[in-house]
């Protein structure tokens, strides 16, 4: 399987593959790296967990791979501590921002129902609405669309808009950057004039 985060409290990790067998220790956050893409900048639907015992390196996708909770929730506490490396989320944003930031890449990358880490009440609320779902947007500002059905605040710098399902859903998982249209009902490809 990979090495991977089993407590959040003190990043404790298990490589449970290890040739000489599984072992555990803890690793610093600051040391769980985004992955570079070809033309040097970081990743962010990757994270790379270097094993503390054995320097093994295991590189995790943003969907979760074969520990999606584990692996989403280890990208949301990323994003959280130190912003998201796209710029689109900042340290000092909201944690639901970065929950819902994350759940977004999630989706784009593995699809609805992939999400594993939904609070009981963002879990009913998804439930109840099943033709709708939410974004969190820049505003004030350029109207970005930075994540989707956040599970906590989002904070002064971002807003939340409810869009319709059909066919918005599918524009945005294929649209990055994508924008809230000035009607705040569509997704777009360019800011709002």
């Amino acid at each position: 399987m990979s090495i991977y985060v089993t407590d959040f409290t003190d990043w404790s990790v298990l490589h449970d593959d290890a040739p000489a067998g599984a072992h555990a220790g803890s690793v610093d956050p600051a040391t769980v790296v985004h992955t570079s893409r070809p033309d040097g900048t970081p990743d962010h639907n990757f994270l790379s967990v270097t094993c503390p015992v054995c320097d093994s390196v295991s590189t995790h996708p943003v969907g979760g791979g074969a520990q999606p909770e584990s692996v989403q929730q280890m990208f949301v506490q990323k994003v959280d501590r130190e912003g998201c490396p796209c710029g689109q989320v900042a340290a000092t944003h909201a944690s639901g921002v970065a929950n819902s930031h994350v759940r977004l890449n999630c989706n784009r990358m593995d699809g609805p129902g992939r999400w594993q880490i939904e609070s009981p009440v963002r879990a009913f609320q998804t439930a109840a609405t099943p033709n709708t779902f939410e974004v969190v947007y820049v505003e004030p500002g350029d109207r970005q669309i930075v994540g989707m059905n956040p599970d906590g605040d989002v904070g002064l710098e971002h807003q939340v808009a409810v869009l319709p399902a059909d066919p918005e859903y599918a524009v945005l998982m294929r649209t990055e950057p994508a924008y809230l249209s000035a009607d705040g009902q569509h997704v777009v490809n360019v800011p709002a004039a």
